[in-house]
């Protein structure tokens, strides 16, 4: 259940902060946005395909993903460009898998979808020190005034942090 507990926040964030909310969120519901690009900087180099989230209690989403330079353009609800003024906390996570992983069917027995759950446990995993992955140990701050913002983060070296090392003794199944 920790492993899950580890797994299903980052998979919700994903999509809450690529894809939206799909909220009834209008602009004129929303505070004032500032334009706002984030890149990210991992071993010296660009960081592409991260989620970079912005921790807030303002009710909706806020992040972005890296693209090939490791530029984020953050959205508020997956859909509005920019960010409101106020000082957050940054947290950046890249999981990876192997493209051939397998996810369990509904026609997978209790034993193959156990066989299934191990590898997703052993064989995902984050690539950025959870010291900039967690909110609770984040070190990243950005504080936004009434201006656009272009800030740049180093997440330091890449780690390889499985889902398993994540969530030790506990077998997803």
């Amino acid at each position: 259940m920790k492993l899950m507990s580890l797994f299903l926040p980052c998979l919700i964030g994903i999509t809450l902060c690529i894809t939206g909310c799909n909220s009834s969120l209008t602009p004129s519901d929303l505070p004032k946005l500032f334009p706002c690009k984030i890149t990210v900087i991992q071993d010296g180099k660009p960081l592409d395909d991260a989620l970079v989230i912005v921790h807030h209690d303002l009710g909706f989403a806020i992040g972005g993903k890296t693209d090939s330079k490791g530029v984020a353009v953050i959205t508020a609800d997956g859909r509005w460009p920019g960010i409101p003024e106020g000082e957050f906390i940054i947290t950046v996570s890249k999981i990876t898998a192997p493209p051939d992983l397998p996810l369990p069917g509904p026609s997978s027995s209790v034993r193959e979808r156990r066989e299934m759950m191990d590898r997703i446990a052993n064989e995902t995993t984050e690539t950025v020190d959870l010291k900039y992955s967690d909110a609770k140990k984040s070190e990243l701050r950005l504080k936004v005034g009434k201006k656009a913002v272009n800030e740049t983060f180093d997440v330091g070296a890449a780690v390889a942090v499985s889902m398993a090392e994540l969530s030790p003794g506990v077998r997803p199944m």
